[in-house]
């Protein structure tokens, strides 16, 4: 079995109080875009579940590809289930706020869920997929939403179609960390379906990104300085959002080679 599995961009992001369980509560709009990783599962002989991939950060037992298909295993709990290779084709940015590691492990709790004869509900699978991390939801969900909550109450809205260009400025961002340093202040606004549109771009973490990676900020400057530049989920990535591909286009001209840039259109649906 071979999934893609997509990237998304955070088209806003609006943190709004902390929670008592140590997550927040957020507003925000998952877009997802043809940016994708690659995972092959295939039934092998033996026990064991095993992974591979052709990023060395991710070999560790901590990837969230091995959790997820462990935590579906113990959910089950069957005697007897065919042993799995994983194999990761690692193409989105790793710690770049665009949700490949979420959408990895989406794509194998759906994959498993087909190949060991599950037969989980979706709503089941998205349950265990907030065990494993707040985007995880959406993925397994399958289409670009408005979503409150930790991101997991979910609103299907589709915008209409966009071209993005999308810089990686090399510097993996922790989410976690970003999370704990940032301060909660009084929540300056609220965004809802109402309101979204007039707050494409905004980014809670936006600040916090520039005053500890001067490249992020250094980049933004550059794309407002010709377009529009924005920070998706909690970065290091940036992006800058356009009607046409041409558009796209003709703005990488001033990105200076030594980024990683990527031209995508958005989703609906995965």
């Amino acid at each position: 079995m071979i999934l893609n599995s997509p990237a998304k961009l955070n088209l806003f992001l609006n943190i709004v109080s902390k929670r008592d369980d140590g997550y927040h509560n957020i507003e925000t709009y998952f877009q997802f875009v043809n940016l994708y990783d690659q995972i092959t599962i295939q039934e092998i002989s033996g026990k064991e579940i095993k992974f591979n991939t052709n990023s060395r950060t991710l070999l560790g037992s901590d990837n969230l590809c091995l959790k997820a298909a462990l935590i579906l295993k113990d959910y089950i709990k069957k005697k007897s289930l065919p042993a799995v290779s994983i194999d990761l084709e690692k193409k989105i940015p790793i710690g770049g706020g665009l949700g490949g590691g979420s959408s990895n492990a989406a794509s194998v709790l759906l994959g498993l869920n087909k190949i060991w004869d599950c037969n989980l509900e979706k709503d089941e699978l998205i349950k265990l997929g907030s065990k494993l991390g707040s985007d995880v939801p959406v993925f397994v969900n399958g289409f670009s939403a408005y979503a409150e909550g930790t991101g997991n109450k979910l609103i299907k809205y589709d915008f209409e179609k966009k071209y993005f260009l999308i810089i990686d400025p090399g510097i993996q961002v922790s989410s976690k960390i970003m999370y704990e340093k940032f301060k909660i202040k009084d929540c300056i606004k609220r965004i809802n379906l109402d309101n979204m549109h007039q707050n494409i771009g905004f980014n809670s973490f936006e600040s916090l990104l520039c005053e500890n990676y001067s490249e992020i900020r250094k980049i933004l400057d550059i794309l407002r300085n010709h377009d529009n530049g924005y920070v998706s989920g909690s970065g290091g990535c940036i992006f800058s959002i356009f009607d046409t591909e041409s558009q796209a286009t003709n703005a990488l001209k001033n990105i200076p080679n030594k980024y990683q840039t990527y031209i995508v259109h958005s989703l609906k649906k995965i």
